[in-house]
């Protein structure tokens, strides 16, 4: 083993060395104070010579953070100048948002001081750009960063993607392998990605640090994964352990996720006590910073039971910056959760209940809607109730290209069909963003799903999402009782419900 981690520290010799850009690691002991007067930045969309046709184009922005969901998805509109500017929520440095601005750009980039996203329409390719090239820069203090970065994204892509395909393959049959093997192989491929990085920075030295930080996020995050359910080898969790996150980024932000689930995956907790044993288990683990940031990712996962859960972590949090976060998700859940709470409790039948246009009446008793435009989500958040008086609710957030959705299918078709006596209605919503509707309707009909299905614009399900605090991906779920009341204690996920578990998870 020692040779082996010998050699590991050689080929990961780059990854310690001085680079110009040297952004603050995310749990480092002075970002409490750097962020204590840091506002927050600034994101500006500019797309110019666009058709006479296009009065404004829609931006879709998921941003990635800290506590609470991985991921929040926001709309903006661009205005009669083809402009869209964007204050961040969060002050956190280099925070990664997703862009996705009409048809024209899908785009990972990295917000930390100010970036603008120039897009010549007329430039832009049928299909739309990825990342960077003809038609799209970046400008701003934070312009030559992500014009580096997205550069990065596609060189060597499908190289790249397939060394992490074959990462993630050994992680699934680590067992098949001694550990100084296993390690050996998995040191390989990080080898095989330095190479690749080395290769890129070569042309753009400035940004060493941070190619080569994310790149390890993603490799360690991978191994984390790996381990799962076991102990990890003294020497590689060494390794891992010293790495420190420089982005709140996907690879950033999961290889924490995932290796707070490694850590308490170890430990076998009473249900009753599992947040209290992962609480100070991270503690006795790790610095006091690198145990809050694990902390922050357990209020996701405590959502269900958030008002004796999250003054737990609250109070257990010593860094400010991360107790400053955890108190406002608890003031924003809460909220949310209140606000639902009263408007179902106050409400009143209807005499119309729209939930969106009429569309098909299927033989196998499903009701088909589409809702394209919405004035007020508490006003479709009535008439679900007004439409389905007495009755509990469960509400799926679905995509007809999410393969865990398409999963779930089949079991609550068959919870549906089992208990048809059960004052239970299933409302599908269904997100237009990467499909149509004759695609939408096609699923429908080959699975047979009783129930009421709405074709949403995907601006509206972001809304709903977030006024029900819904998890952020798909499938998410959402259940009221038949007093209107959201369930906390809800779905996570359909398949292995039986009558039972429906009746306590609807509150029967």
């Amino acid at each position: 083993m020692k040779k082996l981690f010998i050699a590991a520290l050689i080929c990961c010799s780059g990854y310690a060395q001085a680079q110009k850009v040297s952004p603050l690691a995310i749990e480092d002991k002075k970002m409490d104070a750097y962020l204590r007067n840091r506002k927050p930045a600034t994101l500006t969309v500019q797309i110019n010579n666009l058709p006479d046709s296009v009065k404004k184009v829609d931006i879709k922005y998921t941003l990635v953070q800290i506590g609470g969901p991985l991921q929040v998805t926001k709309h903006a509109e661009t205005n009669a100048a083809g402009s869209a500017k964007i204050v961040l929520d969060q002050n956190l440095p280099y925070q990664q948002i997703w862009l996705k601005a009409g048809e024209y750009l899908y785009a990972g980039i990295y917000v930390n001081s100010g970036l603008t996203v120039n897009i010549d329409a007329r430039l832009i390719p049928k299909d739309g750009a990825y990342m960077i090239g003809e038609g799209v820069t970046y400008s701003g203090s934070d312009g030559e960063f992500n014009t580096a970065m997205n550069e990065n994204t596609l060189f060597k892509k499908a190289e790249r993607g397939s060394l992490y395909d074959k990462l993630r393959a050994l992680g699934s049959s680590r067992n098949m392998y001694d550990a100084d093997k296993f390690t050996l192989k998995t040191d390989s491929v990080l080898s095989q990605l330095g190479k690749i990085d080395d290769e890129f920075i070569t042309g753009h030295p400035k940004y060493g640090k941070a190619v080569k930080n994310e790149t390890l996020s993603q490799f360690y995050g991978n191994i984390c994964v790996a381990y799962w359910n076991s102990d990890m080898p003294a020497a590689v969790f060494n390794r891992l352990n010293a790495h420190l996150p420089l982005f709140t980024s996907n690879d950033g932000i999961l290889y924490y996720q995932y290796l707070g689930i490694y850590t308490a995956s170890r430990k076998r907790f009473k249900k009753e006590e599992a947040l209290k044993g992962k609480l100070k288990l991270f503690d006795s683990l790790y610095t006091s910073q690198r145990s809050d940031v694990l902390k922050l990712l357990l209020l996701d996962e405590e959502k269900d039971n958030y008002r004796l859960s999250y003054p737990a972590i609250i109070n257990s949090i010593k860094t400010g910056w991360c107790k400053k976060i955890a108190v406002a998700e608890l003031t924003r859940v809460d909220a949310n959760q209140k606000r639902v709470d009263s408007l179902f409790a106050l409400s009143k039948k209807l005499e119309k209940a729209d939930i969106g246009t009429p569309l098909l009446q299927l033989p196998f008793d499903a009701s088909l809607y589409q809702l394209d435009t919405l004035a007020n989500v508490d006003n479709f958040l009535l008439s679900l109730r007004s439409k389905f008086p007495n009755k509990a609710l469960i509400i799926d957030f679905w995509a007809t290209w999410c393969a865990p959705c398409l999963a779930d299918m089949p079991y609550s078709k068959n919870l549906h069909q089992n208990n048809k006596d059960l004052p239970v209605e299933y409302i599908y919503l269904c997100t237009s963003s990467g499909s149509n509707i004759n695609t939408w309707k096609n699923r429908i009909g080959d699975l047979g799903i009783p129930g009421t299905h709405i074709f949403v614009n995907d601006k509206i399900i972001d809304k709903l999402k977030s006024a029900l605090n819904a998890s952020s991906g798909f499938p998410a779920y959402v259940v009221t009782d038949v007093d209107g009341k959201i369930r906390l204690s809800g779905i996570t996920s359909i398949g292995g419900l039986d009558k039972e578990s429906l009746k306590k998870a609807v509150g029967l």
